[in-house]
């Protein structure tokens, strides 16, 4: 029972946030450990024109690799994170879909049980 009512708690609460939209991914980056970054200076600016907007790339420097997600007009700043951030991400993401499958399961079995005797 109080596995259930976690479940419940789990389920209610990412699907809220999955209403956010584009913000929600922005959510999920920071809380991976991804860096906001500013376009406060003209270098910056034209760095983030030069990217797609609300992507996420892998780009490689020097041997190593990082991933960039650009919002050019909500907050006009790049989020930057490592491979462990990303793997972080992802793993957030699939949380999360996994939760809107649960919630989607359990009201497809409310509806059956629906006047069935």
């Amino acid at each position: 029972m109080r596995r259930a009512i976690t479940i419940i708690a789990l389920v209610g609460g990412l699907a809220g946030c999955a209403s956010m939209g584009a913000s929600d991914t922005e959510s999920r980056l920071t809380q991976a450990g991804f860096r906001q970054m500013s376009a406060d200076t003209p270098k910056r600016v034209e760095h983030l024109q030069t990217l797609p907007p609300y992507k996420l790339i892998k780009r490689t420097t020097g041997g190593k690799s990082y991933y960039v997600f650009a919002d050019p007009s909500g907050c006009k700043c790049l989020y930057v994170g490592d491979a462990a951030a990303y793997a972080k991400y992802k793993t957030l993401v699939q949380q999360q879909q996994d939760a809107m499958a649960l919630e989607e399961q359990r009201e497809d079995e409310g509806f059956e049980g629906v006047g069935a005797k």
